[in-house]
This record gives C-alpha cells, sequence and structure tokens, in this order.
C-alpha cells in the first residue's frame, strides 16, 4: 500500500471506536462530494416527474410513480451516451447529491453525462420498494427520456451494484420468459432494454448471514468497521428474514445468463472480497464478459478516495479506460475479450 494509504489508515483507524448510527451514516455520505478536489462545473438538471408507465400500478407503489434525480451534464451540452449512476450505503444510507463530486469527475474523463436517481432506504422501506424505484427510473430515461439501451453504462457502488446486478437479471429474466420477483416490475421495463455494460465498484451482493471476508475484515477494514456491521447487519436479519429469502434477493446466487459485459473492482483485503469473487466466477460460467481490476490492502469503496490515495485514483482510471473501450467497442462492433487483474 501507498504511503498516503499507510497515513490515512493511522488517521480513520479511531473512527470504529464511536457508534455508527444510520442518521451519522446517512450525514457522511450526503458529503461525498466534499472529497473531490477539482471544481464542479456540470450543468445540473434536477428531475421531480411523475412517472407512470402502466396503468397496473400496484397499490403499494401508488404513491411512488415518481422519479427524483440529478442529470449532470458533463459537456456542457446533452451528451449521446449516458452513466446510470447508483449510489451506495448498505441499503441504509447514501444519496444522489453525495455523489454528485465522484459522478462528475467519471463523467468528465468519459466524455458522458451521468444520470442519477434517488431510490428510498431501509429501514423506511423494503427491497421490492428500492427495485420499484430504481427500475422505474430506468425505464423513465429509456422511455420517457428517449435514451438508447445500447447508450447506457449501469454503474453501481457497494449496495448499489447489488441493485445493479438485480436491474439486469430483471431484464434477462424477461428474455427467458421468467416471471420476475415482485412481478409488478414487470411492466416497467423489457427485454429489450438491456444497457450496454455495467461497472461495479466493490460490490455488496451477498445478503445472506455474514462468513469469509465479511466476517472476518471488518476488524481492519476501515469504512465496514465493526461498528457498521453491528448495526447494519440486523436490519437484513430483520427485513428480509429467513436465510432462504435472504438467498433469493442476493444477486449473486441468482441466474447470471444473458447479463452485459461487466467491469468489478474490488480489493483483496475488504469486506466484500469472497463475495466479489464469486460473483465473478459464477458470471463467466455463465458466459458473461468480467473485466475484473484487483487492488491489495485497500478497505471498502476505496475508488472514493482518489482525492487521498493514489490507489483509489488508479481505480477511477481502471474504470473511466474501461468505460471508454467498451463505448468505442459497441459503436465499431468490436468485442473486448480482455479480463484485467490489477
Amino acid at each position: 500500500a501507498s504511503e498516503e494509504y499507510h497515513a490515512l489508515t493511522t488517521v480513520m483507524w479511531a473512527g470504529r471506536l464511536f457508534p455508527v448510527t444510520i442518521k451519522r451514516m446517512r450525514f457522511s455520505l450526503s458529503q461525498l462530494s466534499t472529497w473531490t478536489n477539482t471544481p464542479l462545473t456540470a450543468s445540473r438538471d434536477y428531475i421531480n416527474q411523475d412517472y407512470r408507465p402502466t396503468t397496473n400500478v400496484p397499490k403499494v407503489q401508488e404513491e411512488h410513480c415518481n422519479v427524483q434525480a440529478i442529470y449532470l451534464h458533463t459537456q456542457g451540452e446533452p451528451t449521446e451516451k449516458v452513466i446510470f449512476w447508483l449510489y451506495g450505503g448498505a441499503f441504509l444510507s447514501g444519496d444522489a447529491e453525495g455523489n454528485v463530486g465522484p459522478a462528475e469527475n467519471v463523467g468528465r474523463a468519459t466524455g458522458m453525462d451521468v444520470f442519477l436517481p434517488t431510490y428510498r432506504l431501509l429501514p423506511e422501506c423494503t427491497f421490492d420498494d428500492m427495485l420499484w424505484d430504481v427500475a422505474l427510473a430506468y425505464g423513465y430515461l429509456v422511455k420517457e427520456r428517449k435514451m438508447d439501451p445500447s447508450n447506457i453504462i449501469l454503474l453501481g457502488i457497494s449496495s448499489g451494484s447489488g441493485l445493479v446486478m438485480r436491474l439486469l437479471q430483471f431484464m434477462a429474466e424477461l428474455n427467458r420468459g421468467e416471471t420476475l420477483e415482485p412481478p409488478y416490475i414487470s411492466p416497467i421495463l423489457a427485454p429489450d432494454m438491456m444497457p450496454s455494460g455495467a461497472v461495479l465498484l466493490c460490490p455488496f451482493v451477498d445478503y445472506t448471514a455474514p462468513k469469509g471476508s465479511f466476517k472476518e475484515y471488518d476488524k481492519h477494514d476501515l469504512i465496514v468497521n465493526q461498528s457498521v456491521t453491528e448495526v447494519g447487519v440486523p436490519y437484513f436479519e430483520k427485513i428480509l428474514g429467513n436465510d432462504e429469502n435472504r438467498r433469493r434477493t442476493s444477486p449473486v446466487y441468482r441466474n447470471m445468463e444473458g447479463l452485459p459485459p461487466l467491469c468489478v473492482v474490488v480489493s483483496e483485503h475488504e469486506v466484500v472480497y469472497d463475495q466479489t469473487i464469486l460473483l465473478v466466477n459464477r458470471a463467466r460460467e455463465a458466459g458473461v464478459q468480467v473485466t475484473v481490476g484487483m487492488w491489495k490492502f485497500m478497505c471498502h469503496v476505496f475508488c472514493f478516495l482518489a482525492s487521498f490515495v493514489p490507489e483509489g485514483q488508479q481505480s477511477m482510471d481502471f474504470v473511466c479506460d474501461w468505460i471508454k473501450n467498451h463505448s468505442q467497442a459497441s459503436d465499431t462492433g468490436a468485442v473486448v475479450v480482455a479480463a484485467t487483474d490489477e
């Protein structure tokens, strides 16, 4: 690890001594844009629009046919290609506004606009509510804003990667003629809405009882430390119930066939390492093209530490290069076949 990361570890270690609350998590993640060391110059469209893709909206979602999002135009004028960005925060925290800084940096580096939808959080809602919000926002971008799915890259951070995976799996399931869970998601999406590809940053995709790196590495992870897991894990037990339902909800255990190319970034020494490797292996076994960027000794979502440590900037450069190369290959009909492990 770099000297900068060693120094950051020294500074942040004491954070595990303070009790974590959802309120503190939400405040912390709302401030992520202040970590950005470049001026934020992109124009922003703040979207708050009713959107009803079907007349058969279920009663449970009747009051939630509304898309709220920030649309960043990083190049001045709207771009043909767009990144659909889902923030993370263990499903308990995170927001679009707090992600504007890193999203603008990625959008500027790739020459793409960024669409950051808002979705509801636990424990005030259910997993199905989050899936509804994300699917509704994606349907709005494609159907209402007329964005060609082949020009869309999905990007998720931590738990946002889990929502990205479920969104991809929804469309793959529609292509196979399967019934979605929950079924009322079906009218929002369509088989021909599969995006060009997806980026998964330190993906949190296994919601079963903690095991392996998730259970062991919180002792030294700077972000998901023992205080965080003590607060967060009980919510999964309470909201998802038994292990069978938690496994069924977890993207890593669901069918991976028919997914577009994936770019995955992870650290060998962070809490989600084991589940990320399981996801990569299961996706490749299902015939999915997966490119992996792997770093040693880093904490969870170290990508967001790009302003402080060189490994964070390296990981974001890796992601931006993948997006640009994948986008160019899609334009020419070529296929990027290299899988990189760093």
